[in-house]
This record gives C-alpha cells, sequence and structure tokens, in this order.
C-alpha cells in the first residue's frame, strides 16, 4: 500500500510542476497530443512519398490495349487539349522576351506524343496527330531534344526489370511508331538519325513473357525494336 502511494504521490508532482495540474487533466493533454502528433506523423509521411520521384512508366498516361480502343476523334480531343495546354503556358511569356520552351509545356507536348506514338496505328491517323505536335515543337526548337527523350524514357523502361508486360508492349509500340515516322528523314537530318541508332545499339531483347502476355491479347507478335532499327540503319562492319 505504501508503494503505491509513493507512486501516485510522485506523478502528482510531476503533474504539478508541468503544464498539467491533476491527473484528470494529465489524461486529456496526453490524447490531444497522441491525437496531434499520430496526424502530423501521417501528413509526414505522405509528403515524404510526394517527394519521391516517379518512374519513367508512371509517365504513360494510357497503355496501347486502351489507346486501341479509342477511335480517331477521341485521339484527336487528346492532343488537343495537350497542345492547347502548351500553347496557354507559352503564350505568358512577354512578346518582348526571347521564346523560351517553359518545362511544364514541354511535359505537355511528350504526354501527347506518347498518346500518339503508343497507339497502334490501325487507321493511319498517326502520321496527321504527329504533325501536329511536330509543328509546336519545332516552333520551340526543341524537335530532337524531345522526341530524344522519349526515346530514352520507352528504352530504359523496356529494359527495367520492374516495368510490367502492359507497359513495356506500350513502350515498344511507342518506338516502333517513332521510326517510322523518322525512317523518310535520317538522310538529312542527322540528330534524327541518331535516334535510330541509339534504338538499334540498345540491343532490345523482348522477354517470353511478354511476348505470350501480347499474343493472347491481341494475337500479334512482339519485336524488339533494335531489330527494326538495325533494318533501317544497319551496322556497318569493319
Amino acid at each position: 500500500m505504501k508503494s503505491s502511494f509513493v507512486v501516485v504521490r510522485r506523478r502528482s508532482l510531476l503533474c504539478s510542476t508541468g503544464p498539467f495540474t491533476s491527473p484528470v487533466t494529465d489524461s486529456v493533454y496526453r490524447r490531444f497530443f497522441e491525437r496531434f502528433w499520430g496526424r502530423s506523423f501521417k501528413i509526414l509521411v505522405i509528403a515524404a512519398v510526394m517527394a519521391v520521384p516517379l518512374k519513367g512508366w508512371a509517365k504513360v498516361e494510357y497503355d496501347s490495349s486502351q489507346l486501341m480502343m479509342m477511335n480517331a476523334e477521341q485521339i484527336s480531343d487528346l492532343v488537343r487539349k495537350k497542345i492547347k495546354k502548351a500553347q496557354d503556358i507559352q503564350a505568358k511569356q512577354d512578346p518582348g522576351d526571347e521564346v523560351l520552351a517553359e518545362p511544364v509545356a514541354v511535359e505537355a507536348l511528350k504526354d501527347a506524343l506518347r498518346i500518339v506514338l503508343a497507339r497502334p496505328d490501325q487507321d493511319g491517323e498517326r502520321a496527321n496527330a504527329f504533325a501536329r505536335i511536330r509543328r509546336e515543337l519545332i516552333d520551340l526548337d526543341i524537335l530532337e531534344k524531345t522526341l530524344g527523350d522519349i526515346t530514352t524514357e520507352a528504352i530504359v523502361n523496356i529494359k527495367s526489370e520492374s516495368t510490367n508486360a502492359s507497359r513495356v508492349t506500350t513502350y515498344v509500340v511507342m518506338l516502333e511508331n517513332l521510326m517510322s515516322e523518322l525512317k523518310p528523314e535520317i538522310g538529312e537530318n542527322a540528330e534524327l538519325k541518331k535516334l535510330i541508332i541509339q534504338i538499334r545499339d540498345a540491343k532490345i531483347k523482348i522477354t517470353d513473357s511478354v511476348k505470350n502476355t501480347q499474343l493472347m491479347r491481341s494475337m500479334t507478335k512482339l519485336v524488339s525494336p533494335s531489330e527494326t532499327a538495325e533494318k533501317i540503319v544497319p551496322t556497318t562492319k569493319n
């Protein structure tokens, strides 16, 4: 009994010397701080997660399978909105200043490219949509740079073991469509030719699991973009 009294007495003394004046208020304040710090900790965790850079595959809004379900008018509308977003951002610049490509505008145009290039060209609409985006990139003097970024993004994600089969297929389609658009120009544009060579030299390999997944979904067989690039720009033999 004596020991119990000592414990209670000590607790009362602690409460009287701090901001708490009684065991009751002590309990109330403790619950408050537990809830407060618990919520704060959750907010900090969420903020930390959001601060982690997203992987490249997260930039793709639509898989090839999703884009195949959209008609040309729907694709055109998506592209139009992306281009308008980029134009609106660029329009905020001072007309008297040198035109510089705003990062957010560039990303919007990249999104448009991903949509156009990731869609299998079954209706022949790719060329028109690509030409619209191309004009915007040329006006900002970032055509080769942007296409280079898209090419590198695709290669990295295809080779990554963490990229799922659907996204690998999407990036393969992107590279195949991109090479189809660039092929007529590589004789006159050395920078665009370098992109084909980059794809060729990447030695991309499509795993059996990805090939089988694609066969089951669309009855089509994926071919390595590196093999396609080799046919366009053959490796020079010494």
